[in-house]
């Protein structure tokens, strides 16, 4: 095996100097875009990998046709008898996959690291969170599959096409009392305060437009992960895990139905779990090296495709 954790490669957490007794994060990307897909029924314990949503057809029209759907079908005449109307069903798939990763760490780096660093506490929150990371970033990349789309290619996003976005997801009938979310690529953030500002220089008709129409808001907790901001009442969640289009000239965010006890059954993605995190150890005696691993079986799908819009822009 290679790539061991050895007093040379750790060489900064063992007593080679004084070390402070604190380990700083890596920086990297926040994996809190998992709370957004709908939690459907576990699989743990369960003799599949995947899980099948029914979704009911309608037998009335469909959205935007002016009411033709329901115009004279289901009109009843006194004492005549009612035909039937046909009812059908789809589905959807939400399949899951394992991730996982692994570390052999020798005991010289156990015996070694300083006090006041619980350092296999340290690699294992690490784990998780590269793992977290992982899934996240196969969230994400489901937005290049919804059907709807707003955005120009190789142009910076517009506040109106922002909003375009979430007019659309109204516009489908979507059931969201809890509202929407939109998770964007780092640069088409900037580009919506960009925007903001070059746009809006007369303070007194922006504070009408803004408080009124867009109800920006700055996000109240940006630096621990949160939201950048919220325009019209929905989050506006900043990443770097967006994937690109158009031979990488552009990179695709998403406004879409997030998970809430209200919003489910309008909710755009939807995840499951077939097996929890699990973290084990794996003792080498001869080698005087301890396998650390962790692994998780989950998967994320779309569920309702009309409930979501791609937004694809400029790409950095």
């Amino acid at each position: 095996m290679a790539n061991e954790l050895t007093t040379t490669s750790f060489n900064d957490v063992t007593q080679s100097a004084i070390v402070a007794p604190v380990l700083m994060s890596a920086l990297a990307e926040r994996g809190q875009l998992l709370m957004l897909p709908r939690e459907l029924p576990s699989l743990v314990g369960k003799s599949s990998n995947a899980y099948t949503i029914p979704i009911m057809d309608a037998a009335w029209g469909t959205v935007g046709d002016r009411g033709s759907g329901v115009d004279t079908e289901f009109n009843a005449t006194q004492a005549t008898e009612i035909s039937n109307t046909p009812l059908t069903t789809s589905a959807v798939t939400v399949t899951a996959a394992e991730y996982g990763i692994a570390h052999e760490i020798t005991d010289n780096v156990q015996e070694d690291t300083i006090d006041g660093i619980d350092m296999l506490a340290a690699i294992e929150d690490q784990m998780a969170y590269v793992i977290t990371r992982a899934m996240a970033d196969d969230f994400v990349a489901l937005f290049a599959g919804l059907s709807t789309s707003v955005g120009t290619t190789t142009a910076d996003l517009t506040l109106a096409q922002a909003l375009a976005a979430a007019t659309t997801i109204r516009n489908s009938a979507a059931y969201a009392p809890d509202g929407l979310v939109y998770v964007l690529d780092n640069q088409q953030v900037a580009d919506i305060e960009a925007g903001l500002i070059a746009g809006n220089a007369a303070q007194a008709v922006f504070a009408m437009a803004a408080d009124r129409l867009i109800n920006y808001q700055p996000g109240q907790n940006l630096y621990a992960g949160g939201a950048a901001m919220s325009l019209r009442g929905s989050a506006v969640i900043t990443t770097d895990l967006t994937d690109t289009a158009n031979t990488g000239d552009d990179v695709v965010g998403a406004c879409f139905v997030p998970s809430s006890a209200a919003n489910d059954q309008s909710a755009t993605f939807g995840q499951v779990w077939k097996r929890l995190p699990a973290f084990e150890t794996e003792r080498h005696a001869k080698k005087r090296t301890t396998d650390l691993v962790m692994t998780v079986r989950w998967g994320v799908g779309e569920l309702r495709d009309a409930t979501g819009v791609k937004i694809v822009t400029d790409a950095p």
